[in-house]
């Protein structure tokens, strides 16, 4: 009977975290909601392709950004309270992989998110400056100069956030080659295309 009052216990200690992991997280989502709202980023975010992009999916910046932090907080509580069950039920096994889960994925794919997100902006920001004529004059070659480079650091970006978290890329790394090779083939040849034109 002691043990089974102890299980009892320790089942309910566990709902009750992931209780709190709830709270927390619809907390967090209204919060980020709010904030973004508040401070005009919504707006600041639809001068970037990526908020462009969850417009057209039907979400504003604050909303997108909550929800994602929702759910990290749901996983997060979830898997801590299946931690906290098999650890004081004896399961050490268990418990040793939920902990790994929760290193290597979830703080993984934190950390990729928060790369991939700041690498987006800037390259964003980035090719903006390009397409205001910093490198040419000609609105067809900024334009064709641009969208290259949006797309290569894009990749490189994506490469170095997948890297950090914690994902082997050097088969993605080879993959990636031929085409950046392939888009520099194709620009090139709409420069020539270009500049045969203009004579």
């Amino acid at each position: 009977m002691p043990d089974l009052w102890s299980a009892v216990f320790h089942i309910a200690v566990a709902l009750l975290i992931a209780v709190v992991g709830y709270v927390l997280g619809r907390a967090i989502r209204h919060i980020l909601d709010s904030f973004f709202r508040r401070t005009g980023l919504n707006d600041w975010f639809r001068s970037f392709n990526i908020g462009r992009a969850l417009l057209r999916s039907g979400y504003t910046a604050g909303e997108f950004f909550g929800s994602v932090a929702a759910w990290v907080v749901y996983i997060v509580f979830f898997l801590l309270a299946l931690a906290y069950i098999a650890l004081n039920l004896g399961y050490q096994d268990s418990y040793a992989l939920i902990l790994s889960i929760l290193y290597t994925y979830v703080y993984g794919f934190v950390k990729f998110f928060i790369i991939s997100i700041f690498g987006f902006i800037l390259v964003d920001g980035f090719v903006e400056y390009i397409y205001k004529g910093a490198l040419s004059k000609s609105e067809v070659v900024v334009g064709v100069v641009a969208e290259y480079v949006r797309i290569i650091l894009y990749l490189v970006v994506i490469t170095f956030a997948l890297e950090q978290g914690g994902i082997n890329v050097t088969t993605l790394s080879s993959m990636l080659t031929p085409i950046t090779w392939a888009l520099a083939a194709a620009l090139v040849a709409v420069l020539v295309a270009e500049s045969v034109k203009k004579k």
